[in-house]
């Protein structure tokens, strides 16, 4: 009876990871942060500019 179950809900979450790829990963994946030199806040890698005190990165 437990076998019953498994099997499809399995296929299930195999379908899944194959539709997302390796978007699952990317999401759980910390980000990257860096400072900025002025102001000390927190920045994204991506960030041209920094949000706090508006400087180039």
């Amino acid at each position: 009876m437990f076998f019953m179950w498994i099997v499809p809900l399995l296929l299930i979450g195999l379908a899944v990871y194959a539709i997302s790829g390796n978007n699952l990963v990317k999401t759980l994946s910390p980000i990257t942060v860096r400072t900025c030199s002025q102001c000390g806040q927190a920045a994204q890698t991506d960030w041209k500019n920094c949000p706090h005190c508006g400087r180039m990165l």
